[in-house]
């Protein structure tokens, strides 16, 4: 999707974006790998999750979130309209900097951080490397869900070679690992860091070390065993279509043994960057711009298909009442035309004010219980393992996702109304509707409903997820003005940038490089 493309779907311009986001103080609690040499495994750990990819950055709302992924997956309402489905090279690639060597000053790329560390660590003494390999290895654990991520988005990346000149100060183009290499890497890594941190005894200095610049879990090595044991499980499911026995294998180990492999079970464990704190600071500021109009539109297979006739009590807080008093989605089945003529008119639901536009603290969600449910769900179902029933797995997932997105309305930094809130009876009901009830359809009933709880903020998982599974089973408009991406891609485009810098390994991958060449783990 081009600029022009962009401004049509938000009717009106965004001017001033860039200025209105501001600095958190949380950039002079660590050391920028990209701007300096100087730096400690302390302060680079904590940098670690100063991504903007994670946190709920208006950057990454507007220009990747609600631009790219929302059309990917509808969890935005997109109005049809010529080349909607073509990728934004400058926002993809900067998807891609985000990971590798982030260029904005303001944040950290995972990789480039690590590799600091990597380097950082080498040089202690033995008794100094025991202590911080609490770090090191937790540390590691996310940025194997972050190099997994891009494998989901890419297919091949660099991984093993890259970040070469944090790692021994030279500059080495790097090779492109398999994205099949790089699960299979961090499945073993996740499974012999799980089992390293099962018995682990640290020294009280490292420990409260961990907890100064843990901003996820507070040195918590409970959560922090929760949060890789659940990594475990979505990066099996992932591959469970094109490589069963593997999946299972790892699945029914962490199923099997919830003492060993305890997961994250309830939203007390979620694992989430929070924001709104002296740690992150107003991060949302400027996200009203990304809000307006056509980038805050509520979809329409969400809003009329599953949560209005279900009376889902997650509507009332996601979404807002149209000028008529309804919630109404935008119908991907009209000409762009009335589509237009409806978001004008203010006939279609926009986003929640409270719960969204303007709350300073909506979570970096990295991962949550529901999600976690949802994947046991679907194993039990497919596999029948002991530890509970696909039912019951599926039905604490909606309620978990229900009392998430509850939370964050209700802790919202904005200090309008808040909606009313849940009842038992409410969600006891909602479970016995046609819609949701469990016993038929199941897989599409718990990929829907996993789609559902990813909605605008996780939709990067909500597309992995739609492609491997094939649900929701959603229209998607035909782009009118292309034959080349008529529909949704299969996977990002290589930035152009990395084509022109990195050629010779580039060269090994580029017949991949297609929109709709297939992600190893899709069917």
């Amino acid at each position: 999707m081009k600029k022009n493309i962009l401004i049509i779907l938000m009717l009106v311009p965004v001017l001033g974006f860039i200025a209105s986001c501001k600095k958190s103080s949380f950039e002079d609690r660590y050391l920028n790998p990209e701007k300096t040499t100087n730096g400690t495994i302390d302060g680079l750990y904590t940098g670690l999750f100063r991504n903007r990819r994670i946190v709920p950055d208006y950057w990454n709302v507007f220009t990747f979130m609600t631009g790219q992924m929302g059309i990917y997956t509808q969890t935005v309402g997109v109005p049809t309209t010529n080349k909607m489905y073509e990728q934004a090279v400058a926002f993809a690639e900067q998807r891609w900097d985000d990971f590798y060597a982030s260029p904005d000053g303001n944040w950290t790329a995972p990789i480039s951080s690590y590799r600091e560390m990597e380097k950082l660590y080498k040089d202690l003494s033995d008794v100094e490397k025991d202590g911080y390999l609490l770090l090191m290895e937790t540390g590691k654990v996310f940025l194997l869900d972050q190099a997994t991520q891009m494998v989901d988005f890419y297919g091949d990346i660099p991984f093993s070679k890259a970040g070469s000149l944090n790692t021994n100060g030279t500059v080495d183009l790097p090779s492109y690992d398999n994205g099949a290499d790089v699960y299979d890497t961090a499945l073993v890594n996740l499974k012999r860091i799980s089992n390293w941190l099962a018995t682990v005894q640290p020294q009280q200095f490292y420990l409260s070390k961990l907890a100064k610049q843990d901003i996820v879990y507070k040195g918590d090595l409970q959560k922090w065993r929760r949060y890789t044991n659940s990594l475990i499980l979505r990066l099996a499911m992932r591959i469970s279509y094109v490589d069963e026995p593997k999946a299972k294998s790892y699945i029914q180990e962490i199923m099997g043994d919830p003492t060993r492999y305890p997961v994250i079970d309830g939203n007390a464990d979620n694992a989430l960057v929070t924001t709104g704190s002296t740690d992150l600071l107003t991060i949302l500021d400027g996200s009203q711009g990304a809000f307006v109009n056509g980038h805050n539109v509520a979809p329409g297979y969400l809003v009329d298909s599953l949560w209005k006739p279900s009376g889902d009590p997650r509507l009332r807080i996601v979404y807002a009442l149209n000028k008529n008093g309804q919630y109404q989605g935008l119908p991907v089945s009209l000409p762009f035309a009335q589509q237009q003529a409806m978001i004008s008119n203010q006939l279609v639901s926009t986003l929640d004010t409270v719960t969204f536009v303007k709350n300073q603290r909506v979570p970096g969600i990295i991962m949550a219980a529901a999600e976690v449910n949802f994947l046991k769900a679907e194993a039990a179902e497919r596999w029948g393992f002991t530890g509970g029933t696909a039912k019951s797995f599926y039905e604490n997932g909606i309620k978990q996702s229900i009392e998430l997105y509850y939370s964050i309305h209700t802790n919202s930094s904005d200090p309008g109304t808040r909606e009313t809130p849940i009842t038992g009876a409410e969600i006891a009901l909602l479970l016995t509707n046609a819609k949701v009830a469990y016993g038929t359809d199941n897989l599409n009933k718990i990929a829907t409903q996993k789609w559902a709880d990813f909605g605008l903020f996780q939709n990067t998982q909500a597309w992995a997820e739609m492609r491997r599974t094939g649900f929701p089973k959603l229209t998607f408009a035909t782009d009118p003005g292309t034959t080349q991406v008529p529909s949704p891609a299969y996977r990002l485009l290589y930035p152009t940038k990395e084509v022109a810098m990195n050629a010779k390994n580039y060269a090994a991958v580029a017949d991949k490089d297609k929109p709709f060449s297939k992600v190893f783990w899709m069917r």
